[in-house]
C-alpha cells in the first residue's frame, strides 16, 4: 500500500463527470499562475520527534542479510513503526530554501569522488494541514528536495511545490481542498455535491530535470515548472520543453533513454485524456525530447475505451510505445450511496473489476511498427502502477514480438489507508511481483510468468538499457521471500535476469533492519562505465527506531556488501514517491 499513487485516480475526474452527468461536458482549465508559499510554518505543522516504543520481547533484527523464509513476518510493531514515518516534514513551508552544505560529520563511509550530479526527489510533505490529518499520504502536498554531489561535498535544498491549492491553504491557514483519497469534506459538512470531482493538484508524484528545465509531475493535472537552482515554482505548464500538451495533464512517469552518443539520448513522456467524446477514443500523445530539449518526435493516438485506465507509467522499445490499462469500472452506486455523503473517497468510485482482462495498448513509434498497426491486446486480470523495461528480443527484426517486464499488483483496493493496514494485509492479498510478459503483437496474444516471488516495487534500471535487452533491476522490496507472506519495503534488491522468456531471476539483497523502511532507489551511471551495473544506487531510508532519514549510496555491483556511504539528513522527510538523477550539479 505504501507504494500506491494518487495521481492516476485524480486524473479520472473528467471521466467521472462524463459518466455521472452527460451534461457536464466542458472542462474548466485554471489560468497560469506564478505562486509561492507565503505563510510562516505553524508549530503544529512541523514533524514531532516520534520513536515508537519497542514492544517485542527481543531485540530488533539488524541490517545485513534478510531473515530466512518462514522466520519473520510483519507484526503490530512493524505497522506502528511504519505509520510513524508518515507525518509532516520538519522542513519549512515558507518560500525559498537557501542551500546548505551537509556537514561531513554526518557522513559515514566515503562519498565516491566520481559521483557528480544532483539527486532530485518529490513526494508528499504535509500529512497534517492546520490540524487536519490525512490518512492517505497520496493527498499530501508535493515537497521537492535536491542533494547535489560535487567532489565529495553535498548540498541540500528544498521547496514545496507552489500549487494553487498549497498556496491558498497556506494563506488561509486551513484545509480548503479535498484529495482523491480523502474521505470527508474539508469544510466539515457531511454531504457534498456528488458531481464535484475537483481535487487539489498536489504535484507530489514525479520530478524530472531535462535540458535545464525542472518539472514536478502529477498526472491528475498540469505539470508545475520549477527553477532547478532555487526550486521555486514558476507556474503550471501548458507547454513542456517547448511542446504544447495534447491534453491539459501529463503522466508522472516517463522513460529516459541514455547513450554514450548524445544524439541518441531521449526523454520520453506521455499524456492521455481521461474523458473521451461519445464513441470517440481517448486522445493520447507521446513526446520525445533530445538532450538539448528540442522536439525529437511527437506521436498522437486515439486509445479506445480508456477513460478509467489509470495510466501512471509507460514503456518504450525501438519500434513501440506501450501503455497498460487497468480493468476498472465506474461505480454509480458508490458515487450516490457513499461519496455524496462523504463516506468514501473519490478513488473508491472507480472499482477494480475481478475477472476482467487488463489491456495492453501497442502504439507504433516507427514505420516498421506502423506496418503492423496499433494493437490492443488482453492480458491477465491485474493492476499496473510501475513497469521495469520492455525490449524486442534478439532475432526479431520485424517488430512483431515484445518482451515486457513489469510489477503488477494482483488486484487493487483503494479503501486501504494508513489507519486500516494490519499485519494481515501482508498475508497474500494485493502483493506485487516482478513479472515477464511475452507478447506476440501480430497475433494479439500475451503470456506471462513471475520472475521472482519476492514482493518488490519502485523498479529502476540503467537508462542505457531502456527499450533494449537488459539484466539488472534495482528496487525496494519485502524482507521475506515467500509465495504468500510479504511486508513493507525494507530491502534493496538487485535482480539479475537473463533477457529471454522462461527464466527466473537471481537476486542480491541488502536488508536495512527491522525498523527501517525504504523509498525508491535511483541508479546513477558511472562516467565512462562499460558494464550495465557500472554505477551507484542512491536510496533514502526512514529509520523509525531512530527517527532519522538517511541517504545510502551503494556500489551497484556489490549491493549485498551494504552502502559505501550513508548520509544522515537533518530533517524528517516522509516517504517520497519518485526521483531523478541529473548529471548536472545544481548547488
Amino acid at each position: 500500500m505504501h507504494a500506491m499513487l494518487t495521481a492516476p485516480i485524480a486524473a479520472q475526474a473528467p471521466a467521472l463527470r462524463r459518466a455521472s452527468s452527460r451534461s457536464s461536458r466542458g472542462k474548466r482549465i485554471a489560468p497560469l499562475r506564478i505562486r509561492a508559499a507565503i505563510a510562516d510554518p505553524d508549530a503544529a505543522l512541523l514533524a514531532k520527534t516520534s520513536v515508537p516504543e519497542w514492544k517485542l520481547p527481543r531485540d530488533p533484527l539488524a541490517p545485513g542479510a534478510p531473515p530466512a523464509a518462514g522466520t519473520w513476518g510483519p507484526t503490530n510493531q512493524t505497522i506502528e513503526d511504519w505509520r510513524s514515518i508518515y507525518r509532516n516534514t520538519s522542513l519549512s513551508t515558507t518560500d525559498g530554501s537557501a542551500p546548505r552544505t551537509i556537514d561531513p560529520a554526518r557522513v559515514t563511509g566515503t562519498i565516491p569522488k566520481d559521483l557528480s550530479g544532483t539527486l532530485f526527489r518529490n513526494g508528499p510533505g504535509l500529512l497534517e494541514i492546520f490540524g487536519k490529518r490525512l490518512n492517505q499520504f497520496f493527498d499530501a502536498d508535493g515537497l521537492v528536495y535536491s542533494i547535489a554531489f560535487e567532489d565529495g561535498e553535498l548540498t541540500f535544498k528544498h521547496n514545496f511545490v507552489g500549487t494553487k491549492g498549497f498556496t491558498d491553504e497556506q494563506a488561509a491557514r486551513k484545509m480548503l481542498y479535498k484529495g482523491a483519497f480523502a474521505i470527508g469534506n474539508p469544510k466539515g459538512d457531511s454531504f457534498y455535491n456528488p458531481f464535484d470531482f475537483d481535487v487539489k493538484n498536489v504535484a507530489n508524484t514525479g520530478v524530472v530535470n531535462w535540458a535545464g528545465e525542472l518539472y514536478a509531475l502529477w498526472e491528475g493535472g498540469k505539470p508545475h515548472k520549477m527553477d532547478p537552482k532555487s526550486l521555486r515554482t514558476e507556474g503550471e505548464a501548458d507547454v513542456v520543453l517547448g511542446q504544447p500538451l495534447e491534453v491539459p495533464q501529463m503522466a508522472a512517469h516517463y522513460r529516459v533513454i541514455d547513450s554514450e552518443d548524445p544524439t541518441e539520448k531521449r526523454l520520453v513522456a506521455f499524456s492521455i485524456e481521461s474523458v473521451a467524446g461519445f464513441l470517440q477514443p481517448n486522445k493520447c500523445c507521446f513526446y520525445e525530447w533530445d538532450v538539448h530539449g528540442k522536439q525529437a518526435a511527437r506521436n498522437a493516438f486515439g486509445v479506445p475505451d480508456a477513460s478509467f485506465g489509470m495510466f501512471h507509467d509507460c514503456l518504450v522499445t525501438e519500434n513501440w510505445y506501450l501503455l497498460l490499462q487497468n480493468p476498472n469500472k465506474f461505480d454509480p452506486q458508490k458515487l450516490f450511496g457513499e461519496y455524496m455523503f462523504a463516506k468514501c473517497a473519490l478513488a473508491e468510485v472507480i472499482a477494480f473489476q475481478e475477472g476482467q482482462p487488463a489491456k495492453l495498448h501497442m502504439l507504433p513509434r516507427t514505420d516498421k511498427a506502423r506496418k503492423i498497426g496499433q494493437k490492443t491486446i488482453d492480458v491477465d486480470n491485474q493492476f499496473f502502477f510501475h513497469h521495469v523495461n520492455a525490449f524486442e528480443p534478439e532475432g526479431c527484426d520485424d517488430a512483431s514480438r515484445v518482451v515486457i517486464d513489469s510489477a503488477p499488483w494482483r488486484y487493487m483496493n483503494f479503501a486501504v489507508n494508513l489507519d486500516t493496514v494490519t499485519p494481515a494485509f501482508y498475508n497474500g492479498g494485493m502483493r506485487v511481483e516482478y513479472t515477464r510478459f511475452d507478447v506476440d503483437v501480430v497475433r494479439g496474444m500475451s503470456e506471462q510468468a513471475p520472475l521472482s516471488n519476492r514482493v518488490m516495487e519502485f523498479p529502476q534500471i540503467n537508462h542505457k538499457n531502456t527499450g533494449k535487452p537488459y539484466r539488472f533491476t534495482y528496487c525496494a522490496g519485502a524482507a521475506v521471500k515467500d509465495d504468500v507472506k510479504w511486508g513493507p519495503n525494507q530491502c534493496l534488491i538487485k535482480f539479475d535476469t537473463e533477457p529471454k522468456v522462461g527464466v527466473k531471476s537471481d537476486e542480491e539483497v541488502y536488508y536495512f533492519g527491522e525498523r527501517t523502511f525504504l523509498q525508491e532507489p535511483i541508479f546513477a551511471a558511472k562516467p565512462g562505465g562499460n558494464d550495465e551495473d557500472d554505477g551507484y544506487v542512491l536510496i533514502v531510508a526512514n529509520h523509525a527506531g531512530e527517527d532519522l532519514c538517511r541517504l545510502h549510496i551503494f556500489d551497484a555491483k556489490k549491493i549485498g556488501d551494504g552502502p559505501v556511504a550513508s548520509v544522515e539528513l537533518e530533517d524528517h522527510l516522509p516517504p517520497g514517491l519518485h526521483g531523478y538523477w541529473s548529471n548536472a550539479v545544481h548547488k
